[in-house]
């Protein structure tokens, strides 16, 4: 008798696994878009999750594994929502500006994901975004010609950045049309602290991206 190829057995497998996987995911998500969500037990995670509490140790060695990787996949989530929402051809500064701005929104556009990035790991998603932050800033400033030292770009770096933190984090108290409006003052604020031409970022980013308050 020929043996039976594997193959589909494994990825029948596999995919049970990615399932378990994505809902352990999902439920950290969920729980962290809860003000204790993080006090959760492993027990009431895959209860939320719906899977058996033997599988969570198949995926993670601990909650905070867990969490950090609810954190780190919607960081990802994030940066893609930006990307979708950025004009691929755009010049850097263009594209910096309307980074921000559409930052400045997110608790708007997307208020899951904002609700989630504010209650993870706030270091590591700060430095996830200062890592994607630096890269835009030194490309814009290379596009406009601007020439700063290495300890001026780090002081301009952290600037922008608090300033950028402190609207986000202000948005949780503003409505929709408030929170529109001082995105579109945060845009070219930020721009104008790092030298940039005061006509960057415009047009706006493309029809579709969310309320315009």
């Amino acid at each position: 008798m020929p043996d039976i190829p594997e193959g589909p057995r494994g990825g029948r497998r596999e995919r049970r696994k990615e399932r378990t996987r994505t809902a352990l995911v999902e439920a950290a998500r969920r729980l962290l878009r809860e003000r204790d969500g993080r006090q959760a037990s492993i027990q009431a995670i895959t209860e939320l999750a719906d899977v058996g509490f033997g599988s969570f140790y198949n995926h993670f060695a601990s909650k905070d594994d867990l969490f950090e990787a609810a954190r780190d996949e919607t960081v990802a989530d994030y940066f893609a929502w930006l990307d979708d929402h950025l004009e691929a051809d755009a010049d850097p500064v263009r594209r910096l500006t309307e980074s921000i701005r559409l930052t400045g929104r997110l608790i708007v556009e997307q208020p899951e994901l904002a609700q989630v990035l504010s209650r993870a790991d706030r270091p590591a998603v700060t430095d996830a975004f200062s890592q994607r932050m630096e890269a835009d800033v030194r490309a814009a400033l290379a596009a406009a010609d601007v020439q700063v030292g290495a300890a001026e770009f780090e002081t301009l770096l952290v600037a922008a950045l608090g300033a950028i933190r402190a609207v986000v984090e202000r948005a949780a108290d503003w409505t929709p049309t408030e929170t529109a409006a001082n995105a579109e003052i945060l845009a070219p604020a930020v721009t104008r602290l790092l030298g940039l031409p005061e006509n960057a970022g415009r047009p706006g980013p493309r029809a579709g991206s969310g309320p315009s308050g």
